[in-house]
């Protein structure tokens, strides 16, 4: 079994971080308002993270990079687009390469603990409550993000006039 070493925590820390945060957004009933985009910018930070970290793990293969490598690739454009496509107002666009993005990390994440040999399912075999504990760890911290972003930013509602965002207080909730 190979080693947690830092670049393979940070990695793991950041994609399931990603996988709760882009979770939430996709199935937020608001999109847009300040909330959205505060949750979406702390999502795109960890899947960039998640992304550019995977070029420094080649356990697989080790010196050669592997399929996963060119999903990261793939990641790095479609996030980078999306951000391109919501600064500009384009937000069909905007969802298709954020929805796609998370798709692909949903897809990696079927990918990795697909394979007993991996580092992931060898972990939680070896010491499942360790492994449950850390991981629900990582959800709740996600999670509390979530909770305070919406309670503390949700009387904001994010309106687009000439690609700048302002931050305008909304109607009470009746």
């Amino acid at each position: 079994m190979h080693d947690w070493t830092p670049l393979i925590v940070m990695h793991a820390v950041a994609a399931t971080l990603a996988m709760v945060l882009g979770a939430v957004n996709l199935f937020r009933r608001r999109r847009g308002d300040l909330p959205h985009r505060v949750i979406g910018r702390t999502w795109i930070g960890a899947m960039y993270v998640t992304a550019l970290s995977s070029f420094g793990i080649q356990e697989l293969r080790p010196g050669r990079f592997s399929w996963i490598h060119a999903l990261s690739v793939l990641t790095l454009i479609t996030l980078t687009l999306g951000l391109w496509h919501a600064r500009r107002g384009h937000v069909a666009a905007h969802a298709g390469n954020m929805i796609g993005s998370y798709l692909g990390l949903i897809g990696a994440f079927i990918g990795v603990v697909a394979v007993p040999s991996r580092l992931i399912p060898q972990a939680f075999q070896h010491n499942w409550l360790g492994m449950a504990a850390i991981t629900a760890l990582i959800v709740g911290v996600g999670l509390a993000f979530v909770a305070v972003v919406t309670w503390v930013l949700g009387g904001h509602v994010a309106r687009v006039s000439g690609g700048d965002a302002v931050d305008i207080p909304a109607v009470p909730r009746t």
